[in-house]
């Protein structure tokens, strides 16, 4: 019976190898270094791991603070435009902190802002990220790295 088993082991060992044309299919460590490359945003690291690995110049600015957000974020410059990044310890704490932030980004609840330029959230993982500027190229990079904004104009 053992025999069987092992034969039975062996053959699909060569009939896979011979479906892939003799290559090695990924293993765990190549799937873990292509997924860290292109996986999603969990936290401010992976964030600036995503920026970069998509060519964009990144630079960490500093700390901010927003009085609607409970906690103090990092500024960082992409492009040279500053990029407000705020991590939370769960998704769950960062969704609730970007509820009350309007569809257009010029309210949070009933507090109105005025921004000296088009805001833009985005948010994914437990980073909520905000551009307030018209830079074209900021704004695809990060859309291509975390999705569309969810509020902003």
């Amino acid at each position: 019976m053992r025999i069987f088993l092992l034969s039975i082991g062996l053959f699909c060992v060569v009939a896979v190898e011979s479906a892939t044309g003799g290559e090695k299919l990924p293993g765990p460590d190549q799937a873990q270094q292509k997924q860290s490359k292109s996986g999603p945003v969990i936290d401010y690291s992976s964030l600036i791991s995503r920026l970069r690995a998509s060519g964009a110049g990144v630079k960490p600015a500093g700390e901010v603070e927003q009085p609607f957000l409970s906690v103090t974020g990092k500024m960082i410059k992409l492009y040279d435009e500053d990029v407000q990044v705020f991590q939370y310890s769960s998704a769950a704490e960062m969704e609730a902190q970007a509820a009350p932030i309007s569809r257009d980004g010029t309210a949070v609840g009933t507090r109105k802002i005025h921004w000296i330029g088009s805001p833009h959230f985005f948010k994914q993982g437990r980073v909520l990220v905000l551009y307030v500027g018209n830079d074209e190229k900021v704004e695809k990079t990060l859309e291509a790295v975390l999705g569309r904004q969810f509020a902003g104009q």
